[in-house]
């Protein structure tokens, strides 16, 4: 390479990448910003650091491994941040800018946690009174309240629940049309607990939703240029959510937003739903993904604790 390539030509030749190639063309605008503001990320350390993009080395991503980790980013994320760069090098290589990807085997540290131990999910009594919280008074108590209950009552992930419209529900069939991963459609069924909090929602979203705005959930006010009576970004979900869960004494190192989705999941498998209708319900491609919710109740089921403690109940004073 006689000159390294600008870097402006190396961003915009990805954001053609993001537009034509990911998921064959048909990338969600979710995973264009979030590989957008990943691969930025990178680009941003790189400068710091005096390293030119297009000449950068396996060593140079080690060492943005490395800060990563010294930040205390979290696993999933230096494994997204280097997933995305491992992308942009993929890009390079293929529209001719570089002869390999320096990303390539450079991956996240493994994490020898149990899948079972690193989900987080509530007690059913805490998502009975996380349900309770909002103020149904209020067009805002409405709307958390309808939000929160798609979430713990349904799965569904902050960002689908932030991509709905006012269209996508049905109130006669009561079904919600969801816009899930690799834009697959699913039909979610609505119970009555979910239908009426999304009905009240519904009575107060004119009074609050600008004129022509489609998304079912918008903004109450203006949220770093997010405008009121306009989508609430995915985002803004994690921010009602977690104020809620705040206010009640849940939140805490990994409670949020997924893990009322994790709740849902093992709750409805604890009470005794099958394993493929919850795999459909959460929009999974393999029932493989939610089979972690099977072992969590089994072991809450078999815990040898539980058989002791009921041995020594069942001892006389004499034995």
């Amino acid at each position: 390479m006689a000159a390294p390539i600008p870097t402006e030509e190396l961003l915009t030749a990805f954001a053609d990448f993001l537009r034509l190639d990911v998921a064959q063309g048909d990338a969600s605008p979710e995973t264009i910003r979030t590989y957008w503001g990943q691969v930025g990320a990178f680009v941003d350390w790189c400068q710091g650091e005096g390293v030119t993009p297009a000449l950068a080395t396996e060593e140079d991503l080690k060492h943005y491994r490395a800060a990563l980790i010294a930040a205390g980013k979290a696993r999933a994320t230096v494994a997204a941040r280097l997933g995305a760069a491992r992308r942009f090098y993929d890009m390079a290589q293929a529209r001719g800018y570089r002869h390999d990807n320096p990303a390539q085997g450079v991956k996240a540290p493994r994490d020898a946690t149990d899948r079972a131990e690193r989900v987080k999910w509530l007690p059913l009594a805490a998502i009975h009174r996380l349900l309770s919280a909002p103020d149904t008074s209020t067009a805002k108590g409405k709307r958390d309240r309808a939000i929160l209950a798609l979430l713990a009552v349904h799965g569904l992930r902050a960002a689908e629940v932030a991509g709905l419209q006012v269209d996508d529900l049905d109130r006669d069939a009561k079904t919600l049309a969801v816009l899930g991963k690799g834009r697959k459609r699913r039909t979610v069924l609505l119970v009555e607990l979910s239908a009426a909090a999304l009905a009240d929602w519904l009575d107060a979203r004119p009074g609050v939703a600008q004129p022509g705005e489609a998304a079912l959930f918008v903004n109450l006010r203006d949220r770093r240029g997010d405008g009121p009576g306009h989508r609430m970004t995915r985002r803004g979900i994690r921010r009602v959510v977690d104020a809620h869960l705040q206010a009640q004494g849940l939140k805490r190192d990994g409670v949020s937003c997924h893990a009322l989705r994790h709740s849902y999941a093992t709750l409805s498998r604890a009470a005794g739903a099958k394993l493929d209708a919850i795999a459909k319900t959460m929009g999974h491609s393999s029932v493989t993904t939610t089979q972690v919710y099977a072992d969590i109740v089994d072991r809450a089921a078999e815990n040898p604790a539980v058989f002791l403690v009921g041995a020594l109940e069942g001892m006389g004073p004499d034995d």
